[in-house]
Order: C-alpha cells, then structure tokens, then sequence
C-alpha cells in the first residue's frame, strides 16, 4: 500500500476514534501504543476506512511521528 506516494510498511495502526493515527511499525511501537492508551489495534486493511470515517482534524504519523499525511491535508491510498 502507499499513501500519498509513500509505501506504507506496517501491519497495523493504532486509532484514537477520533482523528489520530499512528501506524505500527514493529511489536515495540505497538507495546508503547497500547501502554499510552491505545487499548485497540487494528490491522492494516482497515486503515483507509478509518481514515475515512474520521474528523476532518485526521492525521497519519508514524509512532515515532513522522507525518504521513499531515493534519486536514487529503490522502491517496493506493493497493
């Protein structure tokens, strides 16, 4: 999958209902996603619906942060 041009590596992502979206890069991020409070993490295939669903505020990061798709900008997803 790439986003915006971009290939999207990770497995899974974690989701704040909301707007924020963080994907998962390895067992490590997903460990520190779920001890800050992200009790539920989701595979990757579900990550375009999420982002569709979410409030216009939506962002894509990395855990680590590096923006994906920064804060109110559109993403292109592509298989």
């Amino acid at each position: 999958m790439t986003i915006n041009g971009i290939e999207i590596t990770a497995e899974e992502f974690a989701y704040d209902g909301c707007h924020k979206i963080y994907l998962l890069e390895d067992d490590n991020d997903k460990y520190d996603a779920i001890k800050t409070g992200y009790s539920k993490i989701f595979p990757i295939s579900e990550l375009e619906h999420t982002y569709q669903m979410s409030c216009p505020l939506r962002f894509i990061n990395t855990w680590d942060l590096k923006s994906i798709v920064p804060q109110c900008e559109t993403a292109v997803f592509k298989d």
